[in-house]
């Protein structure tokens, strides 16, 4: 190959080599190529679903691009998206110029009208639910966009449901005719993944604890738009040993406002033990694992109601202006179960998971998902028609989702609350220090503290630190740590996940273990400290109660 040939490959395909000039350079030999438009993290986490039913065929390359020219207001994070998926990508000019097969995008906003290749044009979200702000134009059917010099751009427009096909038309009649209902990736995708659920709460840390997932979509009349702090307070009302708080924003959110504004703006939630997903992946998961969901008027909502999850939703009474009417989103804005601010948060959820029924959203979802199970292989049957290749055997499918990866902050100082029940078990109820607030009725308040993440204050105030190893050089370690911190009752280290080794001001020495079961072993440092602040005898056999949950603990004296 001549040295110009060899500079074209370079700077045109960016080591791409999709041209047949250019076939000596491949190891794989495809036929047909694919071109995958994305526009922000959220559409590319859509065509990633699409994308799966095609990628692996020997005889298909796929290729990705995105037009830094008229980049969305969302489009930050997009580019380091790409780099970490692996995903080869080309620029937008290369992309312009070439001739694709089969070129999909989930969002009409792009110059599509540039490519060459037939495109397929997919919904972002859960259907069209939405209008773009400001106006009446319904998200994803946008006539200036689907349609350029009296040409309607893709060739197939895939709804959700038939019953999108109308307002397909009332939007822009020309594109009507391309329509194809192809049901939900997404929500097919969280259905063949429900009996991963177990792995995915493992994943997130929550035990035996229940899941409370806070879902916001993007801007001002938004779940965190409106109720920035309500992480904080679900925390600060919920005790740690029951309940794990999670929460998922739109990539929007992300994008908007930068990774480090919105982790610092919930800074103080992060070090009470929120567990935040990343916009790339893991909040599908996440909503499986759920045990009730507070979300808006986004698609998550709509998703958790189609996964059966207890459902409470933090807006106004009625659908937002940008909700389209008659919507199954809107539907479900007026019938789901209000989240009020004014209220108990722990009874409202309470009472959410109590009263929820199986199947209770169910013909809102039937209204808005169409193929349900079958989204893969009309999907699969469309692409290679397409492509002109042959299917290959076996039906299409698609992967389970992603597993949540999220970094939980182990909470450095806790308030405890707890006594002694009128049938001798001792029940505890921790929050995070800096948030919690136990019940004035609670008996034997006791302030916690870990001595390797606590603040100077923190320690200074806590009747217990945690802390320090429970080998041969506990005892000098406990002397020390008591000396240095003088309101300290007692100090304790761990033995693995299973117990703790305590000694007390006056000299007891102790080791408490789980009998069965586990929790976090800073607990049984509590359930002596209440035992002896209310008799001054410790049984050797114990009962720890958390919320509905009896864990048996064996106490040895050293």
């Amino acid at each position: 190959m001549a040295s110009s040939e060899i500079g074209t490959l370079r700077s045109d395909w960016r080591k791409v080599p999709l041209d047949d000039r250019y076939r000596q350079w491949r190891t794989i030999d495809f036929q047909r190529t694919v071109l995958v438009v994305v526009r922000t993290v959220t559409t590319l986490t859509r065509l990633l679903d699409i994308v799966s039913l095609f990628e692996s065929d020997l005889r298909i390359q796929v290729v990705y691009t995105h037009d830094p020219r008229s980049a969305a207001i969302f489009a930050a994070g997009v580019a380091e998206f790409l780099g970490e998926l692996g995903a080869p990508v080309i620029p937008w000019e290369q992309a312009s110029r070439t001739r694709f097969d089969l070129a999909i995008a989930a969002s009409e906003n792009d110059a599509l009208h540039e490519l060459d290749a037939p495109i397929l044009l997919v919904p972002h979200g859960i259907g069209y639910q939405k209008y773009y702000p400001g106006g009446w134009v319904t998200s994803g059917m946008d006539p200036d966009r689907l349609v350029r010099g009296g040409r309607v751009i893709p060739e197939m427009i895939a709804l959700s449901h038939p019953q999108q096909r109308a307002l397909l038309r009332a939007a822009c009649p020309p594109a009507a005719e391309r329509a194809v209902v192809i049901g939900d990736p997404c929500h097919d995708r969280m259905r063949v993944s429900a009996h991963r659920t177990p792995h995915y709460r493992e994943a997130l840390g929550t035990g035996e604890r229940l899941l409370v997932v806070l879902c916001s979509t993007w801007g001002p009349n938004s779940l965190f738009g409106t109720w920035p702090r309500l992480p904080e307070r679900l925390l600060g009302e919920l005790p740690a040993d029951e309940y794990q708080v999670a929460a998922i924003l739109h990539p929007g959110v992300w994008a908007a406002h930068g990774r480090r504004q919105v982790r610092t703006w919930l800074r103080p939630a992060l070090e009470a033990g929120l567990a935040l997903v990343p916009p790339e992946r893991g909040w599908q998961a996440t909503v499986l694992a759920a045990d009730c969901v507070l979300s808006d008027e986004g698609s998550a909502s709509l998703y958790a109601a189609a996964m059966d999850k207890p459902l409470l939703l933090a807006i106004a009474d009625g659908p937002a202006d940008t909700t389209v009417p008659g919507s199954p989103l809107a539907d479900l804005a007026h019938k789901a179960a209000r989240l009020d601010p004014d209220r108990d948060l722990r009874a409202q959820l309470a009472g959410a998971m109590h009263t929820h029924r199986l199947g209770e959203h169910g013909e809102i979802v039937e209204r808005a998902v169409q193929n349900s199970d079958g989204c893969a292989e009309v999907l699969a049957r469309l692409g290679y028609r397409r492509l002109d290749l042959e299917q290959p055997p076996g039906i299409p499918f698609f992967p389970p989702v992603d597993t949540p990866v999220t970094d939980v902050a182990t909470i450095a100082a806790h308030i405890v609350g707890g006594r002694v029940t009128d049938d001798g078990a001792v029940t505890l109820a921790r929050f995070p220090a800096m948030l919690g607030q136990v019940s004035a009725s609670s008996e034997n308040q006791h302030f916690t503290a870990d001595v390797g993440r606590a603040t100077l204050r923190q320690l200074q105030n806590a009747a217990i630190v945690h802390g320090g190893a429970s080998g041969p050089g506990f005892d000098g370690w406990a002397r020390h740590t008591l000396r240095q911190w003088p309101d300290a009752r007692m100090v304790s280290a761990p033995l693995g996940t299973s117990g703790c080794v305590l000694h007390t001001r006056h000299g007891r020495r102790m080791t408490l273990e789980f009998r069965d079961g586990d929790a976090d072993p800073r607990l049984l440092a509590s359930l002596a400290y209440v035992r002896l602040q209310a008799n001054r005898n410790l049984p050797t056999m114990d009962t720890l109660r958390l919320g509905e949950r009896d864990l048996a603990v064996r106490i040895t004296p050293d």
